[in-house]
C-alpha cells in the first residue's frame, strides 16, 4: 500500500479506537467521585457495603456529580465511533465484500444499542427503582443482532464465518441483570461463581504470560532474532503483564466487595482500573505519533526515490533487455535464439547486433590466420 492509503486505514482503525479509551477513562474518573460522595454520606466516609445499596438513593441530585456528567463521556465517545462506522459503510471502506459491510453494520448497531443500554442505565439509576432487566434489554437485541449478522455471513472455503455469534460481554451482561432483579434464583449466586467466565479467560491469558516468560523470552535470547524484532516481542510482552496485573486487580477487589467485603473502598477498586486504562491510553498514542512519524518519512523518501528513478537512464521497461545484452556469453549463447524469436521489433538491435558483431570479428580472426599461414 502507499503511504497514503496506509495512513488512511491508519486513522481508521485507531483514531475510534483512541477516542473510545479517553472517553472510557474520564467516565471512570467521574464513577469513583460519584462512589466516593455517596460513601461520604452514606457511611461517614468508609467504604460502603454493597448489600445496603437497596437503601441508598441514587437518584439524589446533591451527591456528587449528575449522573448524566458522568456518563457524558461514555456517550460522546459511543457517538463519534458510530459515526466513524456510518462513515465507513458510506464510502465503502475495506471494498465492497459482503463480510465487511456486515462488520461494519454490527459494528454500528452494537454501537447505538450501547448508548441506549447507558440511557436506560442513567434512567434507572435516576428513579432508584424499576426492573434491572428492563434497564439491560438493548444488550439482549445486540446478542441477537450480532447472532444474525453472524450467520448472514458467506462461509470460507472450510465452511467457517469469521467472528462469533455471541460476544462474552454479552453474556457476562445478561446474567448481571438476572443477578441484580433475582430472577432465575441468581439471588443466591455469589458474584465471585457469577464471573466465573472472566476469571477463566484470565487464567488462561496468566498462564500463557507465564509460559512466554520461561520459555519464550529464553529463546528470543539463544536465537539469532533481529534486534528490533526481539525488541518488540519484549515490549508487547511487558505491556501485556502490565495491563493484566491491574486488571485483574480490579477484578478481585470488585468481586470481594460485592460479595459483602466492607473493607474495600471506591479507590482500592477503582484505581487499579484508572491505572491500566491511562497505561494503555499512553501506548496508544505513543503508537499512533510514532507510526504518523513513520509514514511521513516514508512519504517523503518514496517522492524522492521517484525523482531519482525518473532521472534514470535507462528506463525501468528496458532493463531486462540491457541485462541479456550485458550479462555473460554462456547466457547469451543459450538464450540468444529464443530472444531474438520471440523479442519485440523494437529489442531486436539490444539482441541481434552483438551477436553479429562477434561473428564478423571471429570472421577476421580466421582470415588473418589462413593470410600468415600462406605467406609462411
Amino acid at each position: 500500500p502507499t503511504p497514503h492509503g496506509s495512513a488512511r486505514q491508519l486513522t481508521w482503525l485507531v483514531t475510534p479506537a483512541l477516542v473510545s479509551v479517553v472517553g472510557h477513562v474520564i467516565f471512570a474518573l467521574l464513577l469513583t467521585l460519584k462512589w466516593k460522595a455517596f460513601e461520604e454520606r452514606y457511611a461517614g466516609g468508609h467504604p460502603l457495603a454493597a448489600h445496603n445499596l437497596s437503601h441508598i438513593d441514587t437518584g439524589a441530585p446533591a451527591v456528587g456529580p449528575r449522573w448524566v456528567v458522568v456518563f457524558a463521556p461514555s456517550w460522546l465517545s459511543e457517538a463519534f465511533a458510530g459515526a466513524a462506522c456510518a462513515l465507513a459503510i458510506y464510502i465503502g471502506v475495506g471494498g465492497s465484500h459482503r463480510n465487511t459491510r456486515l462488520g461494519h453494520w454490527n459494528a454500528l448497531t452494537q454501537t447505538v444499542l450501547s448508548i441506549i443500554f447507558k440511557i436506560n442505565l442513567l434512567l434507572r439509576l435516576e428513579s432508584g427503582r424499576g426492573s434491572w432487566c428492563r434497564a439491560f434489554w438493548p444488550v439482549y437485541a445486540g446478542a441477537g443482532l450480532q447472532a444474525m449478522f453472524h450467520f448472514a455471513k458467506e462461509p470460507d472455503v472450510r465452511n467457517r464465518r469469521p467472528g462469533f455469534p455471541f460476544s462474552a460481554l454479552h453474556v457476562l451482561w445478561m446474567v448481571v441483570s438476572f443477578k441484580l432483579d433475582g430472577a432465575y434464583n441468581y439471588d443466591r449466586v455469589t458474584w465471585a461463581s457469577l464471573f466465573w467466565p472472566v476469571y477463566l479467560f484470565g487464567a488462561l491469558l496468566g498462564f500463557t504470560l507465564c509460559f512466554a516468560a520461561c520459555c519464550g523470552l529464553p529463546m528470543l535470547l539463544r536465537r539469532c532474532v533481529v534486534t528490533p524484532l526481539a525488541a518488540l516481542l519484549l515490549f508487547l510482552f511487558s505491556l501485556t503483564v502490565a495491563l493484566f496485573v491491574p486488571a485483574l486487580t480490579f477484578l478481585v477487589r470488585l468481586t470481594a466487595w460485592l460479595d459483602g467485603d466492607r473493607l474495600i473502598s471506591a479507590e482500592a477498586i477503582m484505581l487499579p482500573y484508572i491505572t491500566a486504562l491511562l497505561l494503555l491510553l499512553t501506548v496508544m498514542t505513543g503508537a499512533v505519533f510514532f507510526m504518523a512519524v513513520s509514514l511521513s518519512r516514508r512519504a517523503v523518501r518514496a517522492a524522492t526515490d521517484a525523482d531519482v528513478e525518473a532521472d534514470d537512464e535507462p528506463p525501468l521497461e528496458d532493463l531486462p533487455w540491457m541485462f541479456i545484452r550485458e550479462s555473460s556469453t554462456l547466457f547469451r549463447v543459450v538464450q540468444g535464439p529464443l530472444e531474438r524469436q520471440f523479442a519485440p521489433p523494437e529489442h531486436s538491435a539490444c539482441l541481434v547486433a552483438p551477436c553479429e558483431q562477434r561473428s564478423q570479428e571471429a570472421c577476421a580472426d580466421d582470415d588473418d590466420e589462413a593470410e600468415l599461414g600462406r605467406a609462411a
